[in-house]
């Protein structure tokens, strides 16, 4: 068996298996399939066709997502978290031979799945999830991808949210019923800082050194799903004193993420806390990204100019800050045309 590497006119890598085979009258016959996106894929289906595996056309949906894990090798969590939501999301699916899964069935599945009270981008991950096993079987395993057909659903009013801004008086209020340590210093820094929420799940107590915090990564779901931040750029930003007063006990945990110990915070955790805090203070619905526009809020009024303010949270340039949080800034034009008024008149 050979697996070998080339690239197609965009340049994108793609892998081809070659292998040998006995026919039926005995004789050796070139196995050949290109187009894999991984090596691991095309060593898979190497296997699948020389009968090693139990995978074939007559494979259910649930079985191909599992092989489809195996190949790619997706983190457990990962695994775990696809797992339930196709479970339940896509049950019509899940235990449906993938010959049998029409186009007019998946899009009756679609349909159905377009009535729940999902948020659309929770559709629309599930909905991908349908189609990368679609195309894992069909570059595998030669089974027609149906779901080709799936469509993304388009946003809905409901689905642009406004900024929600609160002041240090609302967030106090909003972390008196929070009680685990870990979740009460991760929140104080989201608020004091900033920082995104994956910039603070990634953050190891190496990036801790008492006074400040490096920003360099990201995490978006999962251990594995580390990058470099949204803008790709690294900064030091400063603590007050509370805060470092928060983090200095999650020093002495053991582990190294500085939120989480062995491993970083579980976002299912972040947002129920987050929520049931909310409603303990008897705020509005807000979402935790706000609390970095607050931040930002908080820092203009007190007069902090706009090139530190971007600094500060990683903005690529202040005008991408002005741009962003236009809204903020004009709100705050009252203040100025206040003192203006006041100037003319003490020349009177």
């Amino acid at each position: 068996m050979t697996v070998s590497k080339y690239r197609l006119k965009n340049k994108e890598v793609r892998y081809e298996c070659r292998y040998y085979a006995a026919d039926k009258d005995g004789s050796m016959v070139l196995k050949h399939k290109s187009g894999f996106r991984t090596s691991d894929a095309a060593k898979a289906w190497e296997l699948t066709h020389k009968g090693n595996s139990p995978v074939g056309t007559s494979q259910k949906f649930s079985e191909m997502f599992e092989a489809m894990s195996q190949a790619n090798r997706a983190n457990d969590t990962t695994t775990v978290t696809r797992r339930q939501r196709m479970k339940r999301y896509a049950e019509k699916l899940w235990n449906k031979p993938m010959a049998k899964l029409t186009k007019p069935y998946i899009q009756q599945w679609r349909e159905d799945l377009g009535k729940t009270d999902l948020a659309t981008a929770t559709k629309n991950d599930i909905i991908g999830y349908v189609k990368q096993v679609g195309r894992f079987a069909w570059e595998n395993y030669d089974i027609p991808d149906n779901t080709k057909v799936l469509k993304s659903f388009p946003k809905t009013v409901e689905d642009f949210h406004e900024m929600a801004i609160i002041n240090y008086g609302q967030f106090k209020k909003l972390m008196e019923n929070e009680e685990n340590e870990i979740l009460l210093a991760y929140f104080q820094l989201l608020f004091m800082t900033g920082c995104r929420k994956g910039e603070a799940r990634a953050l190891l107590k190496e990036d801790f050194d008492g006074k400040q915090i490096h920003i360099y990564k990201s995490m978006r779901r999962y251990e594995d799903s580390i990058r470099p931040t949204k803008t790709s750029i690294q900064r030091w930003v400063p603590l007050d004193d509370a805060t470092i007063r928060m983090l200095q006990p999650l020093m002495k945990r053991k582990g190294k993420y500085l939120f989480g110990d062995y491993a970083p915070l579980c976002l299912t955790t972040i947002d129920k806390h987050f929520k049931a805090n909310l409603k303990a203070a008897d705020l509005p619905p807000m979402r935790i990204h706000d609390l970095r526009h607050s931040h930002v809020s908080m820092l203009w009024a007190a007069g902090v100019p706009v090139p530190e303010i971007s600094k500060r949270i990683g903005h690529s340039s202040p005008k991408v800050t002005m741009e962003v949080y236009a809204h903020i800034f004009d709100n705050a034009q009252s203040a100025s045309l206040n003192f203006l008024n006041a100037l003319e008149k003490s020349q009177k």
